[in-house]
């Protein structure tokens, strides 16, 4: 989360220069990067009992994945959302999947990325990416596992 909130703020300047003049924004600067980058994209879950889903029958027993990456970018929940906008405090995101399966981490993750975000910037103010990001190449999982800056 705190790589990919550097990473979405140093490839969007104006969101980075608006949470840079509106620090109390960090909230919902790190909800709508969780939304714009949930850090997981795929879910599982199975039926327990027969469900219609529009023109779908779907039997008890089947395994469902489901996209949350998709879910974030619904434009009948999120009005432009393939924009990133730290203004918006998007809710009901999925980022952290929900109900039963809810991350267990999720209050950890946020409080790290909503101390470590302003902490980087404010120390680095120069901030700048040098190159690409390498990204982990699995599906399921979104993650950078190399993100090159230079502090000056």
């Amino acid at each position: 989360l705190i790589g990919h909130s550097i990473y979405c703020l140093l490839t969007h300047p104006d969101q980075l220069q608006l949470l840079k003049d509106k620090p109390e924004l960090i909230n919902s600067a790190i909800e709508e990067i969780l939304r714009y980058e949930a850090p997981v994209q795929l879910g599982n879950r199975v039926t327990t009992e027969t469900v219609q889903f529009d023109d779908a029958r779907i039997p008890a027993g089947r395994t469902l994945t489901f996209s949350i990456g998709a879910a974030n970018r619904d434009p009948a929940v999120y009005p432009d959302p393939d924009r990133l906008d730290v203004t918006r405090y998007p809710r009901n995101h999925m980022a952290f999947a929900g109900g039963i399966h809810t991350c267990a981490g999720l209050n950890v993750a946020r409080l790290e990325a909503r101390i470590a975000v302003p902490a980087l910037l404010n120390r680095f103010p120069a901030l700048t990416l040098t190159g690409k990001p390498v990204r982990d190449k699995r599906a399921r999982f979104r993650g950078l596992l190399s993100l090159p800056m230079s502090t000056h």
